[in-house]
């Protein structure tokens, strides 16, 4: 059966590539070019439980297994790496740092919390050219 893919983000390219492996004649459109828009407002991040407690949040969980492994198994133009998270602002005129992070951030940097750690939190990115 065809299977057509609307968005050619990290999730749709994914989606599509994983489907493929499994025999499935899979299309993709996208406006653009492929993971032209880094899946809109993801960025390429990826997160195993912010999504818990919705309908998708089992889908999520699985996705960011499956980037974990895509990523062990392609070597190419795109990167990934677990990272910690924190949310936070910037606070000009301020020469101090408050409520902890990294201590590379810069001055004026205010961490509301941590968003996640490496254990569930993770990047893809394009390589550099």
């Amino acid at each position: 059966m065809p299977i057509l893919i609307c968005g050619g983000g990290l999730v749709g390219a994914a989606t599509a590539y994983f489907l493929s492996r499994r025999g499935a004649t899979v299309t993709v459109i996208e406006r653009c070019g492929l993971a032209c828009a880094a899946s809109s407002k993801g960025g390429g991040f990826l997160a195993a439980g912010w999504c818990d407690g919705t309908p998708v949040g089992p889908l999520a969980r699985r996705s960011f297994a499956l980037h974990a492994q895509l990523a062990a198994e392609l070597d190419g133009d795109w990167g990934y790496r677990r990272l910690d998270c924190y949310g936070g602002s910037l606070a000009f005129g301020r020469q101090e740092r408050r409520g902890g992070g990294p201590s590379w951030l810069g001055d004026g940097i205010n961490i509301d919390g941590r968003l996640g750690s490496t254990a569930d939190t993770a990047h893809a990115f394009a390589q550099e050219a």
